[in-house]
């Protein structure tokens, strides 16, 4: 299964690269549009307000107010991740970079990517779960348990994938590969970086998706 998924990603990337169609079946972009760029930096607003205040406590749910505000916000923060992901898929994995990025990275970052928005709608569902088991009452402590232990899962997932993406997208702009730019406003890249260490980091990289290409493709080939 494994290899299949990958050799199915592989077919779309290289109908991708000739702009014919991306993984979505829509029209082919070779950048971020204005709309996408927004979307991205609403959604990293919404995100860190949503950390900055949340709770610290279940009592502060017997504030009304209070309730209704984390109820509203958990249903925004939930539909317009939804909607972000149905619009970006539009876009291919990595955009800006053009053929540079290795197909096993990109294959990964899509994994990461999807791992994300997983978390990402996780974490308002669980608190709306949180909410609707606090205003029914519900005494039983296992269920207070799977559903409390889901949220703070889901959110300790997303710091980890939020923070491999942000560590991700500074390793690009190091390299200079476009990927920075087509989504940041500022701190543009130039050109290609031409720095010996980091030309050494790119060979290395190649180097490490091509054995893992090569080992995930033949340990899942059918015979």
């Amino acid at each position: 299964m494994p290899w299949q998924t990958y050799k199915w990603f592989r077919e779309l990337q290289s109908l991708n690269s000739n702009g014919l169609v991306n993984l979505s079946g829509s029209k082919f972009y070779r950048c971020h549009t204005k709309a996408a760029i927004v979307f991205h930096w609403v959604f990293v607003a919404l995100y860190a307000y949503g950390i900055l205040k949340q709770i610290d406590d279940l009592s502060q749910l017997e504030d009304g107010k209070l309730f209704s505000f984390e109820v509203v916000f958990a249903l925004i923060f939930l539909l317009f991740v939804v909607v972000r992901f149905f619009y970006m898929r539009q876009f291919s994995t990595l955009l800006g970079a053009g053929d540079q990025i290795h197909p096993i990275h990109r294959y990964f970052a899509k994994l990461v990517h999807l791992a994300m928005y997983l978390s990402l709608v996780l974490l308002p569902l669980s608190g709306l779960m949180i909410a609707a088991l606090y205003q029914a009452r519900i005494q039983q402590p296992l269920v207070w348990e799977l559903v409390i232990g889901l949220h703070e899962v889901a959110a300790s997932i997303s710091y980890l994938l939020i923070g491999i993406h942000v560590l991700a997208a500074l390793y690009s702009r190091i390299k200079g590969d476009g990927v920075w730019s087509s989504m940041v406003p500022i701190w543009k890249e130039q050109k290609r970086s031409d720095l010996k260490i980091i030309r050494k980091l790119i060979a290395l990289e190649n180097q490490v998706c091509d054995r893992l290409e090569k080992r995930f493709v033949s340990s899942d080939r059918p015979e």
